[in-house]
């Protein structure tokens, strides 16, 4: 199975290999950000995390801050570890929800804008790199499918040269 999966992964350009293994392996893919002498690694996020996002910036809806606080409230989800440390949040508790909160809080209370919008640009190359990804692997998908169809030519040897109608005299003669 593994050397089955190497195969394919040698279809993909160099340059998508790594992010290729992954969107396979983890589901999602991680980025590590040097930033002013700090290490933060990100993900990318799931489906319900991106919800969460929308819940818990609901106050900011239709104000001037609500672009702000979509951005902070994804970088707040995304992060993984800051210097190492994975526990860098203190823990609301065990709901989603006060989770996706306590993050928002800690980013927006604690960092100044230019730390997030870079974390957050950070992330933004993460989905173009995700998405080129999924592009490749439809791709491939695409190009290596099998044809069940039997075509005139599969029926012979390529050394062999007839005509499409001598196939089809060929093949009557067998049915009778």
């Amino acid at each position: 199975m593994l050397e089955e999966n190497e195969v394919i992964r040698d279809e993909f350009p160099d340059e998508v290999n790594e992010d290729v293994d992954g969107l396979i392996w983890l589901g999602y893919l991680e980025d590590v950000i040097d930033y002013c002498g700090h290490e933060f690694v990100i993900r990318t996020l799931r489906s319900e995390e991106q919800l969460l996002a929308s819940l818990v910036t609901k106050e900011y809806t239709d104000t001037l801050g609500q672009a702000k606080a979509w951005v902070a409230a994804h970088v707040g989800l995304a992060l993984v570890s800051i210097d190492g440390d994975e526990d860098f949040c203190p823990k609301a508790s065990f709901n989603k929800k006060d989770f996706a909160r306590a993050r928002f809080q800690y980013v927006t209370g604690k960092w100044f804008e230019p730390t997030i919008n870079r974390i957050y640009n950070a992330y933004s190359d993460l989905l173009e790199r995700q998405a080129i990804v999924l592009e490749e692997m439809e791709n491939l998908s695409q190009e290596s499918r099998i044809s069940f169809t039997a075509s005139p030519d599969s029926l012979i040897p390529k050394a062999d040269s007839q005509t499409v109608q001598e196939i089809m005299d060929l093949l009557e003669e067998d049915q009778d």
